[in-house]
């Protein structure tokens, strides 16, 4: 059976299309070989699609700036030239702790919004300053949303009804274009006879918001009881999430998406934590996605998909040691009440 990996980028400006599909396949890749050199060759042999919607999304970013739009590339070579002189065992707190800036985005937030971000959510009016293109993903008056998800449909659906094994790695907004997609795939008549029954073997969220109430209540599906309110198509859902990522201040979906696993619609759903040791323009950048991309547990969830195991991914030591701290496990069969936050 053909694997068939599908990589979705997030917020913010990206560079072209070639140049942020070939970071992120080196950041994977690297992650890959380091940890999991016995898979490199079949992580390889799959075929890997990349969804890039950086052109719809920087055009919609230049017109909400005076600013001329950043040049990444070069610092982004740069932030994955970093990332890769760390070995497995030096992903740690003590690590993060030592980044320049590394209080930045908590000192940004504390300051503008007097906490209120950590005890009520994001609010509409937080996503619109800090996150303008997510809170313009759901604007019906506009295409902007239409337009970013167009070019997940096409390479997921060959997939399916190829029959591969497929994964989805998706970050930050990404995680939203694909749990909408999914969505459709599920419910909506013009995918729905073809791929309802089609299953994503593993999705991988990094960096991802769906946490958060206001981006919940905007999903498809939200104003619906139910089945119909969730995708039916996902068999493992892995959820990791950096510290300090303002992104994902609220890091765990199992608690939020536990129905998905008691309604049978998924197997698991588990969230890992991490520290994500990206440096961006000199600063700890805690939402950077090559600093997701590379790091053990991330390599460790792609790894075990490569391995064909159906066995949800626990969080790992820098020595490899499978533990349970900072992770949450939701898995069918059991009951809500029984599942906690340890950590």
């Amino acid at each position: 059976m053909d694997e068939t990996i599908l990589l979705i980028h997030g917020r913010g400006f990206h560079p072209s299309e070639d140049v942020t599909r070939g970071l992120w396949l080196s950041a994977l890749r690297h992650g890959i070989k380091r940890d999991h050199p016995q898979k490199l060759a079949q992580f390889d042999a799959a075929r890997k699609e990349f969804v890039y919607f950086g052109d719809v999304s920087n055009a919609f970013l230049a017109g909400t700036t005076n600013e001329d739009p950043p040049h990444l590339g070069g610092d982004l070579q740069q932030s994955l030239k970093d990332l890769q002189q760390y070995g497995r065992s030096e992903f740690t707190r003590k690590t993060y702790r030592k980044l320049p800036g590394r209080d930045f985005w908590k000192r940004e937030l504390a300051d503008t919004f007097a906490g209120t971000l950590f005890r009520l959510g994001l609010s509409e009016q937080v996503i619109s300053s800090l996150l303008p293109e997510m809170a313009h993903y759901w604007n019906t008056d506009s295409a902007f949303g239409s337009d970013v998800r167009f070019p997940l449909i096409a390479p997921l659906r060959r997939a399916m009804l190829r029959g591969d094994r497929v994964m989805i790695v998706s970050h930050s907004l990404g995680s939203m274009i694909a749990y909408d997609t999914l969505w459709k795939f599920s419910h909506l008549g013009e995918y729905r006879p073809e791929c309802c029954h089609k299953k994503v073997d593993r999705w991988i969220t990094l960096g991802s918001p769906l946490a958060d109430p206001t981006v919940r209540k905007h999903l498809k599906g939200a104003r619906v009881d139910g089945p119909r309110r969730y995708p039916h198509n996902v068999s493992e859902w892995v959820n990791i999430s950096a510290r300090d990522d303002f992104v994902t201040y609220r890091p765990h979906v199992g608690p939020d998406f536990r129905e998905m696993v008691s309604m049978q619609l998924t197997d698991s759903i588990t969230d890992l934590e991490i520290e994500n040791l990206a440096i961006s323009g000199g600063q700890s950048d805690p939402h950077h996605a090559l600093g997701y991309l590379i790091h053990p547990q991330t390599a460790n969830a792609v790894a075990g998909w490569l391995s064909g195991s159906t066995t949800a991914p626990r969080a790992v030591t820098a020595s490899g040691k499978q533990q349970r701290r900072g992770s949450v496990h939701v898995r069918r069969g059991r009951s809500p009440r029984a599942v906690a936050g340890v950590g």
